[in-house]
């Protein structure tokens, strides 16, 4: 009986595992801890935040993009002014009106008429001498 008296002093002075004693510790049991919902949640607003921010800069580019398209369209009708207004400066008729306009030119055979506003005082034009005037043969 004394055996099983030492027997059981020994198995009181060791704590029996599911006893509340002091100096026990609480095993951690993750299935159970709120750890793996506070990762999922930081996971998912992580997620959020950078689909977020790409989404922004996708809709950012696309704004680009057809501002870009609208830029091509008008550079490519002025574009197409300039190079019918470059067809027409560098045309015979051009040339022929901007020499009689811009440079007083007239053709062989042709006079010059100047038109002179009202109120202009001209000088007198003397008429050659007959003499001094020379003659082709």
């Amino acid at each position: 009986m004394q055996l099983a008296r030492k027997q059981q002093e020994i198995y009181d002075i060791v704590p029996k595992r599911g006893s509340l004693g002091a100096k026990e510790q609480k095993k951690f049991n993750f299935s159970r801890s709120k750890l793996p919902a506070l990762i999922v949640i930081l996971l998912l607003v992580y997620l959020a935040f950078s689909l977020s921010s790409q989404f922004g800069s996708l809709a950012s580019m696309k704004r680009d993009i057809q501002s870009m398209k609208q830029e091509v369209t008008t550079l490519k009708q002025k574009n197409e002014a300039l190079h019918v207004e470059l067809q027409q400066f560098q045309s015979d008729a051009f040339v022929e009106k901007t020499a009689r306009e811009k440079l007083g030119l007239v053709k062989s055979g042709e006079t010059r008429i100047v038109a002179v506003p009202p109120g202009t005082e001209l000088k007198k034009i003397q008429a050659p001498a007959k003499d001094s005037a020379v003659i082709d043969h």
